[in-house]
């Protein structure tokens, strides 16, 4: 019998850890046919990861990046959006922003593609981001009449400027990875990206060198 829907698309969240990267943990949004839109059974999947990972004291460093070449991520898949917003607030173990936010070591985000609304706010949560020169941005809340839910209209102005976060915004126009780096969100730009693979994959030219040099900190020390 075909898996249900649940089932096939918990496993659209992968964590791994490289040989070539002791002490680092690669988290894989892997839904490429629906450019890594997220559902509910995702949103617990990645928010067990980082659950999972941040007491896991062999843990130095993390990779969040996607599998495909169009998106990191298009943000809630509108076809689950009912249960998504429907979901428990309170919950913070259910909260995939919060539980990045409460590990001890520095996240790093891979960006491969458009990064949209909710694929936006997961990258503002990490602390480092490389983009590929086919990244992008763009918030289109405003567009829908809705509000963020983890702090993008705080956390954008504080790191591109009020100026560029209202532009941003209230325009929904996207924010191209040149621009990004421009502005300060972006940290740089690759010019070698490779699909991220649940196994075997290789990351972005650059990635593997910083993973593997904040993997080898003492992450109290970060």
């Amino acid at each position: 019998r075909a898996p249900s829907r649940g089932t096939a698309r918990a496993m659209s969240v992968h964590v791994h850890r490289p040989a070539s990267l002791p002490g680092v943990a690669v988290v894989v949004i892997d839904s490429p046919k629906t450019v890594n839109a997220i559902t509910q059974v995702m949103l617990l999947s990645l928010a067990k990861a980082f659950r999972d990972l941040r007491v896991d004291r062999s843990v130095r460093a993390a990779v969040l990046t996607a599998t495909g070449r169009r998106a990191f991520s298009t943000g809630i898949d509108l076809g689950d959006a009912e249960r998504v917003f429907k979901m428990d607030e309170s919950r913070l173990d259910d909260d995939i922003v919060h539980q990045m936010e409460l590990c001890p070591f520095p996240i790093i985000g891979a960006i491969n593609g458009v990064a949209i609304n909710a694929g936006f706010e997961m990258a503002l949560a990490c602390d480092v981001l490389l983009a590929s020169p086919r990244a992008s941005f763009r918030d289109t809340h405003a567009a829908f009449g809705i509000l963020p839910s983890w702090g993008l209209s705080q956390k954008l102005p504080r790191i591109v400027g009020a100026n560029v976060a209202r532009m941003t915004s209230l325009t929904a126009a996207p924010l191209t990875a040149t621009d990004a780096r421009r502005c300060g969100l972006v940290n740089a730009i690759v010019h070698e990206a490779h699909d991220a693979q649940p196994s075997g994959h290789r990351e972005h030219a650059g990635l593997h060198e910083l993973a593997n040099y904040v993997g080898g900190r003492d992450a109290t020390l970060l």
